[in-house]
Parts: structure tokens; C-alpha cells; sequence
């Protein structure tokens, strides 16, 4: 499933909601937007017909409003158009805004690429968690960070990744996630644990083993390449609400 799906948007989505933002500021022609397209979203590819399609759909429905110039179509956007536009926003501005700070900061963390982003003033709200973990793998954010804390610590408590995780990033699973996590990696042996208190069992320190620390390098791989797509698709869209 590429970054497209997995945001929610299908390539005609994509389409008519470009046409609804672009021709909210000017006239433009079929042509054009084909051009925008293409270059907002390098590798999707679409066909000119088919944009030239989704224009008349809109014109059709009321949204937009063709102007005949030179033999070229210009449209602009109706009032229909405008409230059409504005319904998109409420429904996915705060939402992808929200979730890419969470993925700028995951991203600059791997990467060291670009301008530090501002840590967290709250946490990622509860709404939008269930979408997150759409577009991004639970899993691997939590090993990463399991796996960073180990190589910089002899020792840790599973609860100090939650609270890394939510420190960095805004983010952090469910306990009980994270715990059934812990307890496969303890199985396959990238990490060892024992209890600080064996007789209490109520407190478990962990340790990196090296198998785990090799095993880290795949999934540290995995998560920035899953990042980085995901910050260029979600930047691509929350550039449509600006």
C-alpha cells in the first residue's frame, strides 16, 4: 500500500481537490493544473485526460465554472466550490497539520536533516492515534526506540521508552502494546530483561543484546524510509490548506 492509500486519498481525490484549491486563487486551464500536479506529486503519475475529466465532473456538479479563452478552458471556482473546499478542510487540515509535526520531529531524530523541530507542547490527540497508525508502523517507532535507549544506556525500564517517545515526539504507544512488544523482542532475543525485584516481579529492566544491536540497523532502515515518504506525501497535501 504506497503513502497515497494509506493517507486516505485516491488519485481522484487528489485531483478535484487540487482543482478546487488552485482555482480558488485564479483561473486556470486543464493543462496547468496537470502541470501542478506532477510536479507536487512526483512518481503519481495521471493522465492529462483524466484531469481534463475531473474539471468537467466539477463543472457539472456545480463546483467549478468554465470560462472559454482563446479556444483554451479556464475555470474558477463557484460559491458551491468554495463551501465544497472548506468541508475538505475541516476534515483533514487539523488532522494531517497534527500529524506531521508528530513525523518532523520522528524524521529530524533519524536523520539530523533540516531545521530542529519545536519539541511537543501535548501529545498526539486521541482522534487522530488510530490514523497514525495507518500510515506509519506501530511497531517499529516503539523498537527504535527501544533499541536507541539500549545502545545509549546499560539499562531501562520499558516505561522510560514511553516517556522518551512522548518527550520527542508527541507519540507513544499503549502500555499494553508496548509490553507485548518487549516480550517478542525478549523472545527472539534482541533484548534480555530481568526483574529488579525478583520476588516482587514488579519492575523489569532491559538490555540490548548484539544480536539486537545488528537487528537495529534493519529497522532503523525501515522506519526512515517509511518517514521520509510519509513526510513528503503529508507536506504535499497540507500544502493544499495554506
Amino acid at each position: 500500500m504506497d503513502a497515497f492509500q494509506r493517507i486516505g486519498f485516491s488519485i481522484g481525490d487528489t485531483v478535484k481537490l487540487l482543482w478546487l484549491h488552485r482555482s480558488s486563487d485564479s483561473q486556470i486551464n486543464p493543462k496547468e493544473l496537470h502541470e501542478a500536479y506532477e510536479s507536487l506529486f512526483p512518481g503519481r503519475t495521471v493522465a492529462y485526460d483524466y484531469v481534463a475529466r475531473i474539471a468537467k465532473k466539477l463543472e457539472n456538479e456545480g463546483y467549478l465554472l468554465v470560462n472559454q479563452i482563446q479556444h483554451k478552458k479556464y475555470y474558477s471556482i463557484t460559491a458551491s466550490g468554495k463551501e465544497y473546499l472548506q468541508r475538505y478542510e475541516s476534515l483533514y487540515f487539523n488532522k494531517f497539520t497534527e500529524l506531521l509535526k508528530v513525523i518532523e520531529r520522528i524524521h529530524f531524530f533519524i536523520t539530523k536533516d533540516g531545521q530542529k523541530p519545536e519539541l511537543p507542547e501535548y501529545p498526539l490527540q486521541q482522534e487522530f492515534r488510530a490514523y497514525f497508525a495507518k500510515l506509519i508502523s506501530v511497531k517499529d517507532i516503539t523498537r527504535y526506540m527501544i533499541f536507541y535507549l539500549g545502545m545509549n544506556r546499560t539499562e531501562f525500564y520499558a516505561a522510560e521508552v514511553i516517556n522518551q517517545l512522548n518527550t520527542l515526539f508527541g507519540w507513544a504507544p499503549s502500555n499494553g502494546y508496548l509490553y507485548e512488544i518487549t516480550r517478542e523482542m525478549e523472545a527472539e532475543g534482541t533484548i534480555k530483561g530481568r526483574w529488579k525485584e525478583p520476588e516482587k516481579r514488579t519492575v523489569r529492566l532491559m538490555q540490548v543484546t548484539d544480536i539486537g544491536e545488528t537487528f537495529s540497523k534493519q529497522v532503523t532502515s525501515s522506519l526512515r524510509e517509511q518517514v521520509i515518504s510519509l513526510r513528503k506525501y503529508l507536506n504535499s497535501f497540507v500544502v493544499f490548506f495554506k
